[in-house]
């Protein structure tokens, strides 16, 4: 995919508090074609250098952490992320803001991130949750990788219906990505 996110080019601290209106409104954007809304509560946003880059910097604004040490940390999480090519990298989030509601939420979605799934040209194709993330399910989010062959990229070119979906006892959802959808997603490959 693209290259290793890098230390020195994370802002934090003043460098990100000067950029931070205009560099959320650019992800916003960046965004708004990614993301895939699976069901009333689940969403699946496909990441790449430029949307985790952005996640990291208001992860340690949240922090109040501009430490050098913080930084390396979290570039070393964050590029455990960034897939390689041929592989689509995406978080799967359940978007309930209420904490007790999102616990409830989480309990009844057991295993959903093993539940997800791409279509592609009538072939599926499972996502591969992250094996680090099994035991912090609590958290409502979970990293989810596509391997993509060249049959698969090739169909993704050429205009095959592309969907993405989730099977699970507790919600079942098939969404056809539309064509600005294609395109944003596409371009990582």
């Amino acid at each position: 995919m693209g290259r290793e996110l890098v230390p020195e080019e994370i802002r934090a601290g003043t460098a990100y508090e000067t950029v931070r209106g205009d560099e959320r409104s650019r992800i916003a954007a960046l965004q708004r074609y990614r993301r895939v809304s699976l069901g009333r509560v689940l969403s699946l946003v496909f990441q790449n250098r430029e949307t985790l880059t952005a996640a990291l910097e208001e992860m340690l604004r949240t922090q109040r952490s501009a430490e050098p040490d913080r930084v390396a940390a979290g570039v070393a999480a964050f590029n455990a992320m960034l897939p390689d090519d041929p592989v689509l990298g995406a978080t799967l989030y359940v978007d309930v803001a209420d904490p007790a509601e999102l616990a409830q939420a989480i309990a009844d979605l057991g295993g959903i991130e093993r539940s997800v799934y791409l279509d592609i040209g009538g072939e599926r194709v499972g996502g591969l949750p992250d094996a680090r993330e099994a035991e912090d399910e609590a958290a409502g989010a979970w990293h989810i990788s596509f391997a993509l062959g060249d049959p698969h990229r090739d169909a993704w070119s050429t205009g095959a219906e592309i969907a993405v979906g989730v099977e699970h006892p507790a919600c079942s959802a098939r969404v056809v990505l539309g064509e600005e959808q294609r395109r944003a997603i596409g371009a990582d490959l």
